[in-house]
Order: C-alpha cells, then structure tokens, then sequence
C-alpha cells in the first residue's frame, strides 16, 4: 500500500505540481457510499437534470476508508487549469464555519450554487433544499456583510467583497443536505473561500493506513 501510495503522490505532483495536496484525505464516515441509485433519485426528485448527474465526477461515490487524491484552488478561489471553477456536481473538501466546529473538514458534493454579485443574487443552479431565496436575502448575504465589516462574524473564512458564491452540499448517502435538518443541519452554506480542494481520484482501502495510525497515536 505504501508503494502504491508514494506512487500516486509522484504521479500527482508531476501533473498538478503546487495545486496538488499530499493525498492524505482518508475518508472518515460513509456520508459519501454508494448503495443503490439513491443519490441520483434524491437529485432528480429536487429537478436536478439527469443528463446533468450524469456528468458529476465520482459517479461511484466512496467509502469510508478510502483515500482522496485531491486538487487545490489558487488564491483566488480557482482551480488549476486542468480542472475548471468549481461546479454543480463536483465533490468539494471545506472548513467548518464557527456555529458546527469539528475536528475534520467536510468532503461532500455541491448540489446547489448561489451566485451573489453586489450582495444581491444574480442566479442560481442546482437546488436549495430546505432553504429559500429569502434565507439568503435575509440571513446569510447579511452574514457576509457582518464579517466583512468586521461585526460578529458566523465564519472563519469569507469572501472580501459582495461578489462570491454560496454553495449547498450534500453526502450522496445522507438523506439531507448539510445545511438541513436539526439546528440548521451541520453547516450554513458554504462560501467559496472556505473551499480547501476537489476530490480527484479515489483509492480504495488505502485511507485505513491513516484512521489506523490516527487511532493508534490518538490523533
């Protein structure tokens, strides 16, 4: 395993050299496993296109244990150019915000996309669940606008300006977004600059090597 391991991180570096990270992601619930087409009914029962779902990346979803070779954005908040802006459909890893901490960053897909120009919404695409255009009008633009002016702030990171993105995400094995469900569920919409990479390429099993060690050493 540590062959293949060292293997891949070689690989990797030498395609997307800096915008790679060491492919150290293990995998730590099985939010993300693949049953049945489950995940697929929950996107077109929420009019989700299923030409589209077919398109998303990591159509087998993973398991926990599993290992994710992932790409990083440069410091705008964009891929490298091998990999596009961040799309409905793609697997992305991100921060917790202030009001659900946890010890691990969330790797689950995005399933809707708010596109905020001038702290007004200028579109949307995919889904937005359990929430509603004035959710965002009303709560979460304010709550951009607080942390940019330095007033309480419910994230740790945020955009600078009032033009960004708010995504909502989802685990293909959970029956409701993240940002659904009890007390807002187990995080607010996520902004862009809360994006630390994109899931590229999944090794199965490989990630026990790391929850073992972590296990061990009580990490």
């Amino acid at each position: 395993m540590f062959a293949i391991l060292a293997g891949f991180i070689i690989i990797s570096k030498l395609l997307l050299g800096a915008h790679m990270l060491v492919p150290l992601v293990a995998v730590t619930s099985q939010s993300m496993l693949h049953m049945n087409d489950g995940w697929k009914n929950w996107l077109i029962e929420h009019s989700i296109p299923e030409d589209r779902i077919s398109k998303f990346p990591m159509q087998n979803g993973f398991a926990m244990g599993d290992m994710i070779i992932t790409v990083t954005p440069d410091g705008k908040g964009t891929i490298v150019p091998l990999f596009p802006d961040t799309q409905l459909g793609d697997v992305i890893i991100y921060n917790r915000d202030k009001l659900h901490p946890g010890k691990e960053p969330i790797i689950h897909r995005v399933i809707g996309i708010v596109h905020v120009k001038d702290w007004k919404i200028e579109s949307i695409e995919g889904t937005l669940a359990c929430l509603t255009e004035q959710d965002f009008e009303n709560k979460f633009i304010p709550y951009m606008k607080g942390c940019i002016r330095g007033n309480s702030c419910p994230y740790t990171d945020y955009p600078e300006s009032g033009t960004f993105r708010f995504y909502l995400t989802k685990g293909d094995n959970n029956p409701m977004p993240d940002q659904c469900g009890y007390n807002g569920g187990i995080a607010l919409p996520v902004n862009e600059k809360q994006l630390t990479a994109r899931g590229w390429i999944r090794l199965p099993y490989i990630g026990w090597l790391k929850l073992i060690l972590n296990s061990i050493l009580g990490i």
